[in-house]
């Protein structure tokens, strides 16, 4: 009896550990890719501080989530700069809203989403609307960053580019003037 019960705590024990290692599994795909952006020092156009991550046709801003890897993209605006708005009614700098398009485009595109029949994509990231190409702002977003997931399940690598807005606002948060910036997404598939 005391033999069986032994037995019996260590599946137990064995069916925890194995839980224990897939869900560690689970959590190490997710990789953080940190991207800083800056405006220029006369409030003219947004830089990105972050050098790229591409393996190939790099430029800064450019984010490489690799085949097996899920990403959680966040864009941060530093600088003095950002603090004092140099518009007209411009009370400080904000991050916006983020957009996709041009999907397997080799230049950035002229124009943004289109993503309404696109079940790759749409699988891929959290749109507030694709038509317009906006994705939803998630946990850990305020106004000097944004937290985006790529959750790369489509069954191909596919470049998709990104813009990422940056916007003066007024006392009262209405935008006064709008900057955007707009890299490249590599996604490397599952």
């Amino acid at each position: 009896m005391k033999n069986q019960q032994t037995k019996i705590g260590m599946v137990q024990l064995l069916i925890v550990l194995t839980a224990i290692g897939f869900y560690s599994m689970a959590q190490a795909q997710q990789v953080n890719h940190n991207v800083q952006v800056r405006l220029n020092d006369t409030q003219t156009a947004v830089k990105f501080k972050s050098v790229g991550k591409c393996a190939n046709d790099n430029h800064n801003g450019c984010i490489e989530v690799k085949k097996g890897t899920q990403g959680r993209l966040k864009f941060t605006l530093i600088g003095d700069n950002t603090s004092t708005c140099n518009r007209p009614g411009g009370k400080k700098w904000e991050i916006g809203e983020a957009f996709l398009g041009g999907k397997g485009s080799l230049t950035k595109p002229n124009s943004w989403g289109g993503f309404q029949g696109d079940s790759e994509v749409k699988a891929d990231f959290n749109f507030v609307d694709a038509a317009t190409g906006q994705l939803a702002k998630e946990d850990g977003s305020n106004s000097n960053s944004i937290v985006i997931f790529d959750d790369n399940n489509a069954l191909q690598w596919y470049n998709i580019w990104y813009k990422l807005t940056v916007v003066c606002v007024d006392s009262d948060g209405n935008n006064v003037d709008e900057l955007v910036a707009d890299p490249r997404i590599k996604n490397g598939g599952r």
